[in-house]
C-alpha cells in the first residue's frame, strides 16, 4: 500500500515538472523563433491550416518534447473562407438588385417623354421570326443592317426597314419615312427582339446629311430605349435596357461592311465576356464608371462628362484633333477609342491625335468603351470656315475711362482730359463700347466704379480700363501708384494714393473674358508684374477671321503702358500725349478688327520714334491669362 502511494506521488511530481519544463521551454524559445511562430499563428488565424496542424508546427518550432494540444488555444481564428465568400456573394447580389431597381426607375422616367405611339409599341408582345438568324448574310434584304454588343459581351445582329405607313419627312430634295422597324437576334441562338425607330423632327432642319432619332427594342423579358445618329449611309447609337444593361450598335446600308464590322465586335465581345466571367466568379461588382473623353482646342478643353459637345472650327480641310481618354473605373482592358467606325490609336498615357480631312461642316462622334463595356459617346461639332468669310463680333464691350487733369495738391495736367474724352468718343461711336467715364476722379470714385463693373460684367463680356493722370512710386518698396485728384500729400502714398496692386486685384475679380489695362502715366511700366515680352501666337493672322474667333474665346489679362520706370511728358502737341495720340489714330483708321498686339506695335513704334519713352506690353501674372489678346472690332 505504501509503495503504491509513493509511486502515485512520483508520477504526479514528474507530470507537473514536465508541464512546467514545457512552458519554460516555450517562453525561452519564443523569443528565438518568434518570426516562425508568428507565421504559423497567422496561417491558423487566416484559416490556411487546421488547429491540429498549428499545434504540430508550433510545438516543432519551439522544439517541445511532445505536441502540446493547448498551444494554439489562445489564437483568435478569423471567419472561415467559405463564410467570407458567402457573405461577399450576398453583398454582391444586394448591390446587383439595387442597381436593377435604380435602372428601372431611370427607365420609367425616360419613357415619360415618349410619344403615345412609342409608349404603346414598347408594351407589345414580341413577334418572333420562324427562323433565328445567326449571320448577317442570312438576314432578309433590308434598308439597314446592324451589329450590336452589350456590356455583358453579348452580340446582336438584325435589320431595319422603313415603315411605309408612317409620316414622310422632307429633307432638302429627298423624302424619308419617319418610322422604321425590324428584328434583332441575340447570339444565344434563341432570343429575338422587335425593333422600332423614330426619326426626330429636328432632322429636317439640318443643312447637312445628318439625322438623329430614338430606337426602341422589345425583347421577351426586357425593353430598351436609346438614341441614334446617322450621317450618310451609316450611323451608330446606344441605349439602356430597363434592367440597366447598356447596348452599343452600328448600322450600315451595305451588308458586306456590316459583316466586317461584326467580326471586330465579336473580338471585343469575347474579351468583355471573359472579364464578366471573372468578376462574377469572384462575386465582384462590375466597373460601372464610363470612360471620359477630353478634347483640347484653342487653349481650352471640352470634357464628355460635363459638355454636351465639343465645338471646333478650322480654316483648312486637313485638321488635327487632340485629346486624352481616361477611365477611373480601372477596367482590366485598356480603353478603346473610335471616330465613327475608325479605330483611333490611344497611347499608354491615354492621349490621342486624329488627323482628319473634310471639305464641309460636319458632326462626328468619338466613342470610347472600356473592358467592362462602359461606353461614352462625345459629339464633335466641326466647322471648316473659309478665309474669305467675314468675321462678325457681336460680343458685349465695356470701358472704364479715367482722365485726371485737375489736382488739389499736385500740378495740373493737360493731356488726360483731352485724351480720355476723345478715346471715349471713338470707342462709343465706332466700336460699340458701353462707357463709364470718370474725369478728375477721387480714390473712392475709381474703386466704386470698378466694383460696379464687377457686378455688371459677365463671363462673355470684354473690358478695357484706361487711366491717364499722375503716377508715382514708393521707392522704399518699389511699388507704383495712380494719383487720384484728392491725393493730399506727396509723401504719404499708402494713405492717399491708389496702389496698382489694388487695381490688379480688381482685374482678377472681373468675370470678363478679356480685360485690357492701358495706363498713360509716370512710372506706368512698373505698374503691373508680368513678363516683359509676349510670344506671338503661331496662328496669328489678322486677315483670317478664324484667328479672331479663336482669340475671342481665349481668356486674356493684358497690360499696356506708355513708359517704363520713369516719368513721361504730359503732352507732345499741346493737347494729347504721344501714347494717346497714336492710340486714337489707330482706333480711327481701323475699319474691321485689330488685336491688342497690333495696337501696341503701332503705338510703341510711334512713341519710340518721337521720344525716349519705352512702352510695355505684358500679360498680367497670376490672374488667369490664357494666351489671349484683346480684340477691337469696328461696327459692321
Amino acid at each position: 500500500m505504501l509503495g503504491r502511494l509513493i509511486f502515485f506521488i512520483l508520477t504526479v511530481f514528474l507530470f507537473v515538472n514536465t508541464d512546467q519544463s514545457e512552458a519554460s521551454q516555450y517562453i525561452t524559445k519564443k523569443s528565438d523563433t518568434s518570426k516562425i511562430v508568428e507565421k504559423i499563428e497567422k496561417e491558423y488565424a487566416d484559416g490556411k491550416i487546421s488547429k491540429s496542424e498549428c499545434t504540430k508546427k508550433k510545438s516543432k518550432a519551439l522544439k517541445l518534447g511532445k505536441v502540446s494540444k493547448t498551444i494554439c488555444d489562445n489564437i483568435e481564428v478569423k471567419t472561415a473562407k467559405k463564410e467570407t465568400k458567402e457573405k461577399k456573394k450576398v453583398e454582391y447580389i444586394k448591390k446587383k438588385e439595387k442597381k436593377k431597381k435604380k435602372a428601372k426607375k431611370e427607365f420609367l422616367k425616360k419613357t415619360k417623354d415618349l410619344s403615345k405611339k412609342a409608349k404603346s409599341w414598347i408594351t407589345k408582345k414580341v413577334k418572333k421570326e420562324k427562323k433565328h438568324y445567326k449571320t448577317i448574310a442570312q438576314l432578309p434584304k433590308s434598308d439597314f443592317y446592324f451589329a450590336a454588343t452589350d456590356d455583358k459581351g453579348n452580340t446582336f445582329i438584325g435589320y431595319m426597314k422603313s415603315d411605309q405607313s408612317s409620316k414622310t419627312i422632307k429633307i432638302g430634295n429627298k423624302e424619308f419615312k419617319k418610322d422604321s422597324n425590324g428584328m434583332a437576334f441575340l447570339d444565344d441562338g434563341k432570343t429575338q427582339c422587335n425593333l422600332d425607330s423614330e426619326m426626330d423632327e429636328i432632322s429636317k432642319y439640318t443643312k447637312i446629311n445628318y439625322f438623329t432619332g430614338k430606337v426602341f427594342v422589345r425583347c421577351p423579358n426586357r425593353v430598351l430605349v436609346g438614341i441614334w445618329h446617322q450621317t450618310g449611309n451609316e450611323g451608330s447609337g446606344m441605349g439602356k435596357f430597363d434592367d440597366g444593361v447598356e447596348l452599343d450598335f452600328t448600322f450600315l446600308r451595305n451588308r458586306n461592311d456590316t459583316i466586317a464590322l461584326l467580326k471586330k465586335i465579336k473580338k471585343e465581345s469575347r474579351k468583355t465576356k471573359k472579364i464578366v466571367k471573372i468578376e462574377e466568379k469572384n462575386y465582384e461588382t462590375k466597373d460601372s464608371i464610363k470612360p471620359v473623353i477630353t478634347v483640347f482646342y484653342n487653349q481650352d478643353k471640352f470634357v464628355s462628362s460635363k459638355d454636351k459637345k465639343a465645338i471646333l472650327e478650322f480654316d483648312k480641310k486637313n485638321y488635327v484633333i487632340e485629346g486624352v481618354v481616361s477611365d477611373k473605373g480601372g477596367s482590366l482592358d485598356k480603353v478603346v477609342l473610335r471616330l465613327d467606325r475608325e479605330d483611333i490609336k490611344v497611347n499608354e498615357d491615354g492621349s490621342f491625335l486624329i488627323k482628319h480631312t473634310s471639305n464641309k461642316n460636319e458632326e462626328i462622334w468619338l466613342t470610347a468603351w472600356d473592358g467592362a463595356g462602359n461606353i461614352t459617346d462625345f459629339l464633335l461639332d466641326v466647322t471648316v470656315s473659309s478665309i474669305a468669310s467675314k468675321f462678325i463680333n457681336n460680343k458685349k464691350y465695356y470701358a472704364l475711362i479715367i482722365g485726371n487733369s485737375n489736382y488739389d495738391k499736385w500740378d495740373d495736367l493737360v493731356s488726360p482730359a483731352n485724351d480720355t474724352k476723345e478715346i471715349a468718343k471713338v470707342l462709343k461711336e465706332k466700336y460699340k463700347f458701353e462707357i463709364t467715364f470718370l474725369q478728375d476722379s477721387t480714390k473712392d470714385e475709381i474703386e466704386n466704379a470698378l466694383w460696379d463693373l464687377n457686378d455688371k460684367i459677365t463671363e462673355e463680356d470684354y473690358l478695357l480700363i484706361y487711366y491717364a493722370g499722375h503716377g508715382s512710386k514708393d521707392i522704399a518698396i518699389q511699388k507704383a501708384y495712380w494719383i487720384p485728384t484728392d491725393a493730399k500729400a506727396i509723401d504719404k502714398p499708402g494713405r492717399y494714393w491708389l496702389s496698382t496692386s489694388i487695381i490688379t486685384e480688381h482685374v482678377g475679380r472681373m468675370k470678363a473674358r478679356h480685360v485690357l489695362l492701358m495706363v498713360d502715366s509716370c512710372y506706368s511700366g512698373i505698374t503691373i508684374k508680368g513678363d516683359d515680352n509676349i510670344k506671338a501666337d503661331v496662328e496669328r493672322d489678322l486677315e483670317n477671321p478664324l484667328y479672331f474667333k479663336k482669340m475671342l474665346n481665349r481668356k486674356a489679362r493684358l497690360f499696356i503702358s506708355s513708359g517704363g520706370d520713369a516719368p513721361v511728358p504730359d503732352t507732345a502737341d499741346g493737347k494729347h500725349s504721344l501714347f494717346a495720340k497714336k492710340f486714337i489714330e489707330v482706333l480711327k483708321l481701323n475699319n474691321s478688327s485689330i488685336d491688342s498686339e497690333e495696337v501696341f506695335i503701332k503705338v510703341k513704334k510711334y512713341v519710340q520714334n518721337n521720344s525716349s519713352d519705352n512702352p510695355k506690353y505684358r500679360p498680367i501674372k497670376d490672374i488667369g491669362h490664357n494666351e489671349g489678346v484683346f480684340v477691337f472690332s469696328a461696327k459692321n
